[in-house]
């Protein structure tokens, strides 16, 4: 839910005195300081120490806008100190800020040890506004302190303004969270929740209007490899004093916007890299090829911190560019062709799914390009050699500020599911009577796959390409033969990226007596993994991205030999994935077709059990042995 929208951009009141002369904020009045000796740790969290390894035992912070747009930050935090990790994360603490624009306190930074005495952490000033606290002695069992204000004395560098997000759960167990924001009029604050509905406490003093969250006794959360990121599975409140996303807009179209009249290079470039006679897709594909190929990614150290895109002359020298420089090479080409194009900018998929309130949090830029008729293509030309027309899944459902006007317009990219990242397989072969299994095969992949061969491939000479090809075919198969391996297509970003070999499989099937055993090398085999093995969660879990595998298999049988149980078909479906299989026999020849659809999505801890079903399934399914039996004469009504 939204709260307290705001009707337009604010501008700031009167500059606070203590803004002048640089001089730290009272914030305290608005939340009060919390004692040690309140949260004091007691022998009832032991156990807890030494299953988390660390108990938060107090988070206090708090962020206030005042009435000149300007900006304190203040934050106490206290932990009880078990695990060996926990320990080494608390030698030393850093903090960084610009002593021309802020002011940063340690107001309090102590080691409370075991046997009641305390220490104070040694704070090391050193150069470049940057503060180290060394923490010294820590043992199981110590508590560690820090308390710190930061004073912002400009406001921020879009406009006066304050947004940010709070979690209101840890991975860890804390006794007490507090979160308090505070803004001046002005300006108005607008929060949102997300898997919560603890509305906070709010009252007025004085010009601030005062939103507070105080929780205690939270749990921790448990988190592994498969955990999606917090912000999809945690509660937490986004907030912000921005009504609309126009000052973003605008802060993004200084620093990234091409300039109205194009650079002599560029012109050049567009009018000699596509030849006149190509279609408007064929310039597009042609101009984003250059930007994607060509143009590596990165820039040179001395630029990484530069917000705005590198100047065109030096870019086409050292032809590299990260992001911003890429998509705004790649707008300013296909401006100069008539082809209407924009940035856009987004948060990609591996920093969370929710979609944020008005604020500049965004970490990529892509292109977005208008056909006449409205429909739009998406082009992320940093994202490597992608197949055109395809967009990497971290961008695909997420959502976009596109830089077309000052106001912006907020979008969602589209999601192009399972089928956008395909790996299809058709294999033909011959099973021997010795159990050998000779095919050779042609697979295609689309999407991420296709982006990833060409990353490792696509600059390399054709022995590299077949040696490292070989090794990775063969490293999922034991004792694979694979004879010429090769792409077909590697180069061309027009199509997917194929590959074709031949393949050996010796020893593959169990002959026992005059029956054989014939297990099916599925592409892209499930298995089962450490992550669905465990008979419950107490954590949500990442269900795999979206990727389809379509495998074909036509295998001629051993002479005399034919499939019993014949034919055969399974099927499984959940939220999550779709399965199905079907082995068949034809004029002596064994049809195995699989097509496997892994949808993404969250898997809550109560659906588990659910997809662990599902999953387990598909696993058996997969590795089920086909049981072909000797045809004799004596035998022959069997199969009748």
């Amino acid at each position: 839910m939204n709260h307290s929208r705001a009707a337009t951009t604010v501008k700031p009141g009167r500059k606070l005195w203590r803004t002048r002369f640089k001089l730290p904020r009272k914030v305290l009045p608005f939340s009060p300081r919390i004692s040690i000796n309140e949260v004091r740790p007691t022998e009832s969290i032991d156990a807890e120490l030494q299953h988390w390894g660390e108990v938060i035992l107090l988070s206090d912070l708090v962020a206030v806008l005042h009435r000149d747009g300007t900006i304190t930050r203040r934050a106490h935090h206290i932990s009880s100190l078990y695990a060996n990790e926990a320990l080494a994360q608390w030698d030393e603490v850093f903090r960084f800020y610009d002593r021309q624009t802020a002011l940063h306190k340690i107001q309090t930074a102590k080691v409370y040890l075991p046997d009641g005495s305390q220490r104070k952490a040694r704070k090391v000033i050193q150069p470049y506004g940057q503060i180290a606290i060394q923490y010294y002695p820590l043992r199981p069992g110590v508590t560690v302190e820090l308390e710190e204000q930061q004073d912002f004395f400009t406001p921020d560098r879009i406009t006066a303004c304050m947004w940010g997000q709070e979690y209101l759960r840890y991975s860890l167990p804390c006794q007490r969270l507090r979160c308090t924001v505070a803004v001046s009029a002005p300006f108005r604050l607008q929060y949102q929740l997300h898997l919560t509905e603890q509305e906070p406490r709010t009252w007025k003093q004085g010009s601030y209007q005062i939103y507070q969250w105080d929780l205690h006794q939270l749990p921790g959360y448990e988190t592994d490899d498969g955990t999606p990121h917090p912000r999809d599975v945690l509660p937490w409140v986004d907030f912000t004093t921005l009504s609309d996303w126009e000052p973003i807009t605008q802060y993004y179209r200084q620093d990234l916007e091409p300039p109205a009249s194009i650079p002599t290079q560029i012109q050049k470039l567009s009018e000699d890299l596509p030849r006149e006679s190509e279609s408007t897709e064929e310039k597009i594909y042609t101009l984003y090829k250059y930007a994607s190929e060509d143009v590596r990614y990165g820039r040179h150290p001395s630029e990484l911190n530069l917000e705005k895109t590198r100047e065109v002359g030096s870019m086409l020298e050292d032809m590299r560019g990260d992001c911003k420089d890429k998509s705004a090479l790649l707008v300013s080409l296909l401006r100069h062709q008539g082809i209407e194009a924009e940035i856009a900018v987004l948060l990609t998929r591996i920093n969370g799914t929710v979609s944020f309130l008005p604020g500049a949090r965004f970490d990529h830029a892509i292109v977005c390009v208008t056909f006449e008729n409205g429909e739009r293509l998406w082009l992320d030309p940093a994202a490597g050699p992608m197949t055109f027309k395809d967009i990497p899944y971290n961008d695909q459902g997420m959502q976009a500020l596109l830089l077309k006007s000052a106001a912006g317009e907020l979008t969602r990219i589209p999601s192009g599911g399972a089928e956008s990242n395909h790996i299809n397989r058709k294999c033909q072969g011959t099973l021997s009577a010795d159990c050998s299994y000779r095919f050779a095969t042609n697979v295609s992949t689309t999407g991420d796959t296709a982006m990833e061969f060409r990353l490792r491939y696509i600059n390399r000479n054709e022995a590299y390409q077949s040696l490292t090809l070989e090794k990775e075919l063969a490293s999922s198969l034991t004792g694979a033969q694979i004879e010429a391996p090769q792409f077909l297509n590697l180069s061309d970003l027009s199509q997917p990226v194929s590959y074709s070999c031949q393949m050996t499989l010796d020893q593959w099937s169990r002959k026992i007596e005059d029956i054989i055993l014939f297990r099916v090398p599925w592409i892209g085999a499930m298995h089962t993994v450490a992550l669905v093995n465990v008979q419950k969660r107490n954590s949500a879990l990442q269900a795999p991205w979206p990727v389809r595998f379509t495998d074909y298999h036509k295998i001629e049988l051993p002479a005399g030999f034919q499939g019993y149980g014949l034919p055969y078909a399974q099927q499984y479906e959940c939220e999550w994935g779709r399965y199905h299989v079907s082995i068949s026999e034809d004029d002596s020849q064994l049809i195995c077709c699989r097509e496997v659809d892994h949808l993404g999505g969250i898997i809550r801890e109560d659906q588990y059990l659910e997809f662990k079903k599902y999953w387990e399934q598909c696993t058996r399914a997969d590795a089920l042995d086909v049981v072909l039996m000797k045809t004799t004469n004596e035998h022959a009504d069997t199969f009748t």
